[in-house]
């Protein structure tokens, strides 16, 4: 009997940083809103449940900034965190708002994602914001 779950769990992996790379690239450009949209249409090849994640987001940017915000230390504001971690933070909780997607599962692949792109102890960030923040 031939496993099939590795595959597929592969294309979810590449589609989930698909989505965090865009975000990513959205604050590092400083994109606006309806733009963040619109660009996602036009010049991405996004599935269905990608583009929930992209929308998701950018109609909630202030709110989920909000959120994230009165997690953090208070002598740690919002403009002290790494824009890669906003990305990861974003993308992580747009995608637990959206695709049903089990907390645990969620913050093991931001950990993952943040270990890969980010700095060594970074990731412990992430999870403690994101333990705090998706429901």
């Amino acid at each position: 009997m031939e496993n099939n779950s590795a595959p597929k769990a592969k294309q979810q992996w590449k589609k989930r940083i698909d989505v965090f790379r865009y975000i990513y690239t959205t604050i590092i450009d400083n994109i606006g809103v309806q733009d963040i949209k619109s660009k996602a249409y036009t010049e991405y090849d996004f599935g269905a449940d990608q583009m929930r994640v992209i929308e998701y987001y950018a109609d909630n940017i202030e709110t989920i900034q909000q959120l994230i915000t009165s997690k953090l230390n208070p002598t740690w504001p919002w403009a002290r965190v790494k824009p890669i971690l906003k990305a990861i933070l974003f993308s992580a909780y747009s995608e637990s708002k959206t695709l049903g997607i089990d907390k645990k599962i969620i913050i093991d692949q931001a950990i993952v994602t943040t270990k890969k792109y980010s700095e060594l102890n970074d990731y412990r960030f992430i999870n403690a914001i994101l333990d705090k923040i998706i429901e």
